[in-house]
């Protein structure tokens, strides 16, 4: 009995030893599953590495075969790139042999023109002591026609003692012609309101001047009344840059192409005076003027000149005049009508 309890307890010690080896081979299994399963996670991920790889071999393969064309393409380009670059050493070459005898035949040139530009200088300093005597010759022509070249015609505005715009003014004064009927001249002066006298003796033997004055007749002439008696003002005018001035009768206007100095009526003296000379006819500017300020008395006013408005007078009616043949006329004269004036620079 007490070796059956031996054996008993042996056997339990061993199934207690054989339950610990049980669960360790349990816990050995699980730990092998774990590293089945681990490997199998592994070899799963080997083989998806294993197709990456593939694909990019793949990959790779097509790259290597674009890369393989370009270089291919390359060096055929690089090899046109040098066979034109030996084309272009070659033309280089021949131009830089040029270019090397060109120098030469430059250097040449190059002496010779600074052997002409020497004597271009020596020439130059030679002509511009000329020019400098040139220039010196020029101003002073310059200087002597300037005046002449700016001056222009004279003439005279009666009626007015100031000039036209674009005129300069040389003086102003008065009217003056012959004395009497029995001598003298017969032309009118515009004579300045200042005179300056030279040798004189006093004798009144000579040629005498007198005022001109105004005479209207009527109240509807196309100058005042209010002039009448009045002595007639003028300025002696030249027309700046003009080359020509001329009186034109009879109409107020100036042929094309000239300039208006001034416009007005025709006057002369009293064409049945039995005492008074004849004058010349003035073209006295419309709208005029007396003297201004307190003019000087000079002559006696019923021998000196009178100034009235001149006409013409048909010599078949009264009105506006015919053609000789007595048909009727386009000229425009009317009898008896005040003649108008211009006086026209160009």
């Amino acid at each position: 009995n007490t070796s059956l309890q031996a054996n008993v307890s042996s056997l339990f010690e061993a199934k207690d030893s054989l339950h610990g080896n049980i669960s360790s081979l349990l816990q050995a299994n699980k730990t092998y599953q774990a590293r089945i399963s681990r490997l199998t996670q592994t070899d799963r991920s080997l083989q998806r590495n294993v197709s990456d790889l593939q694909q990019a071999n793949t990959i790779l393969e097509t790259l290597m075969t674009l890369v393989n064309s370009s270089l291919a393409r390359a060096n055929t380009t690089m090899q046109t790139i040098v066979s034109s670059l030996v084309q272009t050493n070659h033309t280089l070459e021949a131009r830089v042999s040029s270019i090397a005898s060109l120098l030469s035949v430059t250097e040449s040139s190059v002496q010779i023109l600074r052997t002409n530009f020497s004597a271009l200088n020596s020439e130059l300093s030679s002509t511009k002591a000329q020019s400098d005597v040139l220039e010196g010759n020029l101003t002073s022509t310059w200087t002597y026609l300037r005046p002449l070249i700016n001056n222009g015609p004279v003439y005279t505005v009666w009626g007015k003692e100031s000039c036209p715009s674009g005129s300069e003014q040389l003086y102003y004064g008065f009217a003056a012609g012959p004395y009497t009927s029995d001598g003298g001249g017969s032309d009118v002066q515009c004579l300045p309101r200042t005179a300056k006298y030279g040798r004189y003796a006093n004798h009144e033997w000579g040629s005498i001047l007198s005022k001109a004055k105004y005479q209207m007749q009527f109240e509807d002439q196309p100058f005042s009344s209010n002039l009448t008696g009045k002595s007639i003002p003028c300025a002696v005018c030249e027309a700046k840059g003009k080359k020509a001035v001329f009186m034109q009768p009879a109409t107020p206007d100036c042929p094309s192409g000239w300039n208006r100095e001034y416009h007005g009526y025709l006057m002369s003296e009293y064409y049945e005076s039995p005492y008074r000379p004849r004058t010349s006819y003035l073209c006295v500017i419309d709208y005029p003027s007396t003297e201004s300020g307190n003019p000087v008395a000079i002559g006696i006013v019923e021998n000196g000149p009178q100034f009235y408005t001149a006409a013409v007078r048909c010599e078949h009616a009264d009105g506006q005049c015919v053609n000789e043949n007595n048909s009727a006329s386009s000229s425009g004269y009317f009898s008896a009508r005040e003649l108008t004036c211009s006086v026209c620079s160009k």
